[in-house]
């Protein structure tokens, strides 16, 4: 995996608008139904994460991939220094995945990591 093909990747999301930034935003999009993927910063921290987990269970949300990428990276490439990312299509969510070569891992709420 390429981290900077990744980040493309983000960007491209960004411009287009389906991208939700930050824990609040990901947790709404996930509730509506909108979130088709959910990337974690490698930095965010455990209580965040556990949070995190909480939150997305009540939405049934299963789509949760731990990325390697840090929030410094995450920041530079969409303007926004954050530790959670929702992607809100498809087809964007479909290459992040091939691209992180987790097309069948998905991490369930209350995973240790």
């Amino acid at each position: 995996m390429s981290n900077s093909e990744v980040l493309s990747v983000l960007g491209l999301c960004k411009k287009s608008g389906n991208l939700a930034l930050g824990f609040d935003a990901c947790v709404e999009s996930a509730t509506l139904g909108k979130s088709c993927l959910i990337l974690v910063a490698q930095d965010l921290s455990a209580n965040t994460r556990q949070k995190l987990y909480s939150q997305l269970a009540r939405a049934a949300t299963d789509l949760i991939i731990l990325t390697d990428l840090s929030m410094d990276d995450i920041g530079k490439c969409v303007g926004k220094s954050c530790g959670v990312i929702s992607v809100n299509n498809a087809g964007f969510a479909k290459k992040i995945r091939s691209l992180l070569n987790t097309d069948n891992i998905y991490v369930q709420e209350g995973a240790n990591i």
